[in-house]
């Protein structure tokens, strides 16, 4: 993991310290916050990984659609290094509980250090809808800061007990709602969360970064680094799997070979439905995580191990990996880097495997 984050996905999935910035340099034209207040109580992720997010009404503060966030900023108080962090944005067209609002950038981060943490998009997330979520999917033990006045009703909190939740659907989570003593959360902030995020309005232009191609799936495929040392990338090949390939620097020396990941390919027909706005295509395969015992491992690994699919041809362009868990199973979208004809994400546990292409990307 530590050695293929330092080249597979160091131009995208950056390691990222509290205060510095990656990225450009340029700011949003408005800050979205809604903390008002000079005073902070610190509050932390205890039981399972939760996500905490704010939620900003475009329309008071004259933001003009589409628009842009550029950057986003969290209040540390303790980080745990080496956990992997999720910046998550999500739009919503009607306003009121986030349950139903749309995911539109997942990005991985890593916080290292106290203080005020900064993290600037290698291309702005583009925004259509009035309202805008911006979150952090924390690990346990992380400690951030709150703003202790005003109401809490738009800081809201999300988990599943024992386990993550597919953030693509919000409706997932078994525990969702605002932070203000209110069930099923019943945490009451005394306040909000320290989020907050940069926008400004772009007019009818478009991200002129983003793939040219139509559908309405969030997440993107992005270019990886020319200079990648693909020998760390074994293919399985056993049980017609050679199509998948995963990290074996990642089981050798992140794990010490404690871990083994095997492969089977399984009938179209078990895949669980595609998530909205994208087709799946190919080969559904089943990964299964071992621990040095030899019993299947089903929480999530403390690392995650990076695999890639060699999707066909035509689909090369657009392709990015689809991971499905849980019971019943259901698939979530991964960040995903090209690197050739490979397409690479970071899997932290077992479950099917496939890529997909935005619905419309291609002519069926």
């Amino acid at each position: 993991m530590f050695h293929i984050k330092k080249s597979l996905f160091v131009s995208v999935l950056a390691l990222l310290a509290s205060g510095i910035l990656i990225g450009p340099a340029g700011a949003g034209d408005v800050v979205l916050n809604i903390n008002s207040g000079a005073d902070s109580t610190v509050w932390f992720i205890a039981g399972e990984p939760s996500l905490v997010m704010n939620g900003f009404d475009l329309t008071p503060r004259n933001v003009q659609l589409p628009a842009a966030i550029d950057r986003v900023t969290l209040e540390v108080n303790t980080p745990v290094p080496g956990a992997s962090i999720d910046v998550l944005i999500y739009e919503d067209g009607n306003g009121g509980s986030p349950i139903d609002a749309r995911l539109v950038s997942q990005t991985q981060v890593e916080i290292s250090q106290p203080g005020t943490f900064s993290y600037v998009f290698s291309s702005p997330i583009i925004i259509n809808e009035p309202v805008v979520w911006v979150g952090f999917y924390l690990p346990v033990d992380f400690r951030f800061l709150a703003d202790t006045s005003g109401s809490s009703v738009l800081t809201y909190w999300a988990w599943t007990p024992g386990g993550r939740f597919n953030v693509n659907d919000l409706s997932s989570a078994q525990i969702f709602g605002p932070a203000d003593g209110s069930a099923p959360v019943n945490i009451d902030l005394n306040g909000k969360a320290r989020i907050t995020a940069e926008i400004s309005s772009v007019g009818g232009s478009l991200d002129p970064n983003a793939p040219a191609v139509s559908g309405s799936g969030a997440i993107r495929q992005l270019p990886g680094s020319s200079d990648v040392d693909f020998s760390i990338m074994q293919p399985f090949t056993a049980n017609e799997c050679d199509t998948l390939y995963r990290d074996i620097d990642d089981l050798s020396i992140t794990y010490r070979s404690s871990i083994t990941v095997e492969c089977k390919r399984l009938w179209a027909g078990y895949a669980p439905p595609s998530p909205s706005g994208y087709i799946r295509r190919q080969i559904l395969y089943e990964i299964t995580i071992f621990n040095d015992q030899g019993y299947v491992m089903t929480n999530w690994l403390p690392q995650k191990v990076t695999h890639c699919i060699e999707p066909n041809p035509e689909d090369v362009d657009v392709a990015v990996v689809g991971h499905a868990y849980g019971a019943p199973q259901t698939w979530e979208i991964r960040p995903t880097l090209r690197y050739g004809n490979l397409v690479c994400a970071e899997i932290g546990r077992s479950g099917l495997l496939s890529y997909f292409i935005p619905a419309g990307s291609t002519e069926q």
